[in-house]
């Protein structure tokens, strides 16, 4: 019933404001443009997800908060993780902003902050952005003309490959792993080859959005890179809902974050 009576509506010129005004509720409503605020995303009730299926783990559990600007986030993960055996590895690349995060993190014993970001390969590459201790800072030079912001500024910051640091650091494997690069996060992945291919990463979080037009990647990337050995869930502000099955609907690039879990 429905269905037919939009059917008489849809394509029409004259009902488009009304289609549209639906549709940008409707994102609001499935959580897109949440993401920049972690504290109403959802993103901690997905870190507690987390924790609680780590719950039997007997190895000291380890945690990538890659991205950690100034490191609120890394403390609401610690406090997450508070009661067990647990190391937080935050990586911000940026030397001023790691400065800051190092003294947000320092009197906390279960973070250890350091100061590079991953991709692909080991690289100098420079980081953009419109600020300092900028939340937008990336390795591409985005293009926000739009929101009248410019990113003007830049220094040459280190990259490694989340595989080299796991072998140089006998990291044998990393139980959440987190990643907020305003577009690099692909790359990043792509730098974890061996850890993936040896299941080696049990939970996997990745922003998405607006950054993603500036790197020129897709949800069908990660989907493709990642489907045969993970569960996908879009990150709701209470709870995980299930991607079952890749659409080119899902190529929305407003920031939404997305949690993907190791098939057993």
């Amino acid at each position: 019933m429905l269905k037919n009576v939009l059917n008489l509506f849809a394509g029409k010129k004259s009902i488009q404001k009304y289609f549209e005004f639906a549709y940008s509720k409707a994102l609001d409503g499935m959580n897109y443009g949440n993401s920049g605020e972690y504290k109403s995303s959802g993103e901690i009730a997905a870190a507690e997800y987390v924790k609680n299926k780590l719950q039997n783990t007997t190895e000291k559990i380890t945690v990538f908060d890659v991205g950690a600007n100034i490191g609120k986030y890394a403390v609401e993960l610690a406090n997450v993780f508070s009661k067990e055996n647990c190391i937080i590895y935050s990586f911000e690349p940026s030397a001023e902003t790691y400065n800051a995060m190092a003294k947000t993190v320092e009197s906390n014993k279960k973070i250890t902050p350091l100061n590079f970001g991953f991709g692909k390969e080991e690289a100098i590459l420079k980081l953009y952005s419109d600020k300092t201790h900028s939340g937008l800072a990336s390795v591409y030079k985005r293009k926000l003309d739009h929101f009248n912001i410019e990113m003007s500024k830049y220094e040459e910051i280190t990259i490694s490959t989340i595989d080299n640091f796991c072998l140089k650091n006998s990291i044998e494997k990393i139980h959440f792993l987190k990643l907020d690069i305003e577009g690099n996060e692909y790359n990043a992945l792509l730098g974890a080859e061996k850890m993936l291919k040896a299941k080696k990463i049990d939970f996997i979080q990745f922003e998405f959005g607006g950054c993603n037009i500036d790197s020129r990647t897709y949800f069908q990337d990660f989907w493709y890179l990642l489907k045969e050995d993970y569960n996908f869930y879009r990150i709701v502000k209470n709870g995980l809902r299930p991607i079952k099955n890749y659409s080119e609907s899902l190529e929305i690039f407003i920031t939404i974050n997305f949690l993907l879990e190791l098939k057993k």
